[in-house]
């Protein structure tokens, strides 16, 4: 069984990459901020069924994801972080839309900006950003989070 105190470790450790990982399935901050909350909570709850023949990530991971899956299922919400308004975007709409975009896009660091025309524009998978960039697929998850978090403030 998990102590109380590794398990607060595991929330300090994990927190970000778990929100991460929900966010990318929910596609909007706070029903990933209320998921993730409900993962820790369930995870804490049942710590005593981890028998430790994966890392605590992949557990946590596993939890967030069908947690998050059931949240979208139950609720019928679609993301925002993969523009998916954009397709229904008449003729008229379509100049102001790349004008606005690109102003966006400013806001983003060359890595950040990098990772969202990687995954939104060509469509390219985390470990196919992750191998463009030379970095992890979990690096390239955190900072696709990153930037549309920012992008979301900017369009706020």
């Amino acid at each position: 069984m998990v102590r109380r105190t590794e398990f607060e470790t595991w929330i300090n450790d994990y927190h970000d990459r778990i929100y991460a990982t929900i966010f990318h399935i929910v596609g909007n901050e706070d029903d990933a901020l209320d998921c993730t909350q409900d993962v820790f909570l369930k995870a804490y709850k049942k710590r005593s069924s981890f028998r430790g023949e994966s890392s605590p990530y992949t557990w946590l991971r596993s939890i967030a994801t069908h947690h998050a899956l059931n949240f979208v299922t139950r609720n019928k919400t679609s993301g925002w972080n993969e523009y998916l308004d954009e397709q229904y975007a008449g003729d008229t709409e379509e100049d102001e839309k790349k004008v606005f975009r690109t102003e966006w896009l400013r806001h983003l660091t060359e890595t950040e900006r990098k990772v969202v025309e990687l995954r939104i524009y060509e469509k390219r998978s985390f470990r196919e950003v992750a191998e463009k960039l030379k970095t992890s697929e979990n690096s390239a998850k955190v900072l696709y989070h990153k930037a549309i978090k920012k992008l979301q403030q900017v369009v706020k």
